[in-house]
C-alpha cells in the first residue's frame, strides 16, 4: 500500500495503541524557515526545533477536491507582536515549500516517535491583519494539483517559441503563412508569391 495508509512501523504501533499523543507539524521553507507543531511541547526533531504554537495557532484540515484529491490547507498564529510586522511581510515569498506533517509523541510529550508527511505544496496566499499590539498571521498552502485544472496558455508565436527552444526557426515564417496560396493539383498552375 502506499500513501497515508503505510506509515512508519513505530508510527503505526502508537497509533494501535489505545492511548495516542498526535500532533501536526508545519514546515514552511522561508528566508528564516517556519517550524511549528500543535500542542504545548517543543520538539526535536530531524535536527529542527519545532516550535510548539499551543493556544496561540491553528491549522485547518487539508482542503480537498470534489474528485478527492487534496488540494490546500490554511495555517494561522494568532498574537504574534506588532514588532515583526516589517519581517514577516518580508519573509511571505510565493510558492516557497509548505509541508503538513502528522506525529506522535511519548508519554513526556518531548520525544516524537513516529513522523510522517501528509501533505505537500507551496505557499500560495498569506494575510497580515494588524490589531494594534498583536497580529494574526495566516499562510495559505496550494497543491500543484491545482495546476492541473488552470488552462495551459500557449502562444503559437516565434517568441513563445524561442523562450521553450532558442534557435529554433519553425514559427519565424507563421506569419507568413496565412498569405501563401494554397494550390490544388489542376491542369494548369499558376501561383503568384
Amino acid at each position: 500500500m502506499t500513501g497515508l495508509r503505510d506509515l512508519d512501523p513505530v508510527l503505526a504501533a502508537e497509533v494501535d495503541k489505545p492511548e495516542l499523543r498526535p500532533f501536526l507539524g508545519l514546515h514552511i521553507d522561508l528566508p528564516d524557515p517556519v517550524y511549528a507543531v500543535t500542542g504545548n511541547a517543543t520538539i526535536a526533531y530531524a535536527g529542527e526545533k519545532w516550535t510548539a504554537i499551543g493556544g496561540l495557532g491553528q491549522i485547518d484540515t487539508i482542503g480537498e477536491g470534489t474528485d478527492g484529491s487534496a488540494v490546500g490547507v490554511k495555517a494561522t498564529l494568532y498574537e504574534v507582536p506588532s514588532d515583526f510586522r516589517d519581517d514577516v511581510a518580508d519573509q511571505a515569498v510565493r510558492g516557497c515549500l509548505y509541508e503538513l506533517y502528522v506525529g506522535a509523541l511519548d508519554p513526556a510529550y518531548r520525544e516524537v516517535l513516529g513522523f510522517k508527511l501528509l501533505w505537500k505544496g507551496r505557499l500560495n496566499s498569506y494575510d497580515i491583519t494588524d490589531s494594534g499590539t498583536t497580529l494574526t498571521v495566516s499562510a495559505g498552502g496550494e497543491s500543484r494539483q491545482i495546476d492541473q485544472r488552470r488552462p495551459a496558455i500557449k502562444r503559437f508565436t516565434d517568441w513563445w517559441q524561442q523562450r521553450r527552444y532558442p534557435g529554433d526557426l519553425a514559427f519565424q515564417y507563421v506569419g507568413k503563412m496565412v498569405e501563401v496560396p494554397i494550390l490544388w493539383a489542376k491542369a494548369s498552375q499558376s501561383a503568384v508569391l
